[in-house]
């Protein structure tokens, strides 16, 4: 089963190459301008989270046939895309859907690109450096 957070990251990461969530019902589609913010994920892309999570059977992922909902289920995990690397929705037994979000990419992978990524907390990335840093002069000692 992929976990919420699984699913979130995923649709994140896609979002950042410019994918967008589509929303059959209402005839839309959106995509956050800004995914990433200073301390984890932009204002902008957390609310649309929560419309996706208020509808989950009802949107998915431009490229992409499996709902919000169906990636929640049991059925579905979140691994690696082979080609890409990026998040891809894989069924039973850890097998990937045929087809990548990335497919339908002009040019991609890019590796002379910055790969989309999560957020990190540069605070708490500091405080882990700072850390490890008096561990190694300590050790010094």
């Amino acid at each position: 089963m992929a976990a919420s957070q699984d699913v979130k990251d995923y649709l994140a990461c896609w979002f950042q190459l410019g994918k967008k969530v589509i929303f059959p019902k209402t005839h839309k589609s959106r995509c956050p301008a800004v995914v990433l913010g200073t301390r984890g994920y932009s204002q902008e892309f957390e609310r649309l989270w929560a419309e996706i999570q208020q509808s989950p059977q009802d949107c998915y992922l431009e490229g992409t046939d499996q709902s919000v909902k169906e990636l929640l289920s049991e059925a579905w995990e979140i691994v690696a895309c082979a080609r890409c690397t990026l998040p891809v929705p894989a069924g039973h037994a850890h097998i990937p859907c045929p087809g990548c979000p990335c497919a339908d990419l002009d040019l991609w992978p890019n590796l002379d690109l910055p790969l989309p990524h999560l957020p990190v907390n540069g605070i708490l990335h500091l405080q882990r450096l700072q850390c490890r840093l008096l561990d190694l002069d300590s050790e010094d000692a």
